[in-house]
């Protein structure tokens, strides 16, 4: 499923932006007799820096199943909560399940915070077994690809 998914999404997802980097990651559990994987995707709506990043996590689940989380991280130089209201308004205009979170990271003493703000949701996806989930499966990765590409250009 996770790779089936990846090729699609990649394919689906450069009509909308840049696909800057793909990571397979396996955890094997050493307490549990389990293997956790996970296909990180990074999104862009260009490689250059300073625009919006999207990360894709697809987490493989079982019973052929698979988490789509999406995180959109927008750099930002100020907390504007104004501007930061009107970012989520716009978003769950696109995807209403979507949340906000505004970052503020402390590095130095009596130096500004790193401020961020980070648009966030997920579903799930099951492997189809016909042609008609299939073509479902599809249209909901078309849709997504087009979501996604609307929220990393919003400003």
């Amino acid at each position: 499923m996770l790779s089936y998914l990846v090729q699609h999404i990649s394919e689906y997802l450069s009509s909308h932006g840049t696909v800057i980097d793909v990571i397979l990651r396996s955890d094997q559990s050493l307490v549990e007799e389990e293997e956790m994987r996970e296909v990180l995707l990074s999104f862009a709506a260009s490689a250059e820096e300073g625009h919006p990043v999207a990360t894709i996590h697809l987490v493989e689940l079982a019973d052929e199943r698979c988490e789509v989380e999406v995180e959109v991280e927008f750099p930002v130089n100020h907390a504007d909560s104004e501007a930061g209201s009107r970012l989520w308004k716009r978003a769950r205009e696109i995807v209403s399940e979507i949340s906000f979170t505004e970052k503020c990271r402390y590095l130095e003493p009596e130096q500004p915070p790193q401020t961020g703000w980070m648009l966030d949701y997920h579903f799930i996806l099951e492997q189809p077994g016909n042609a008609e989930e299939e073509q479902r499966l599809a249209d909901t990765l078309r849709r997504f690809s087009a979501d996604l590409g609307k929220l990393v250009r919003l400003d």
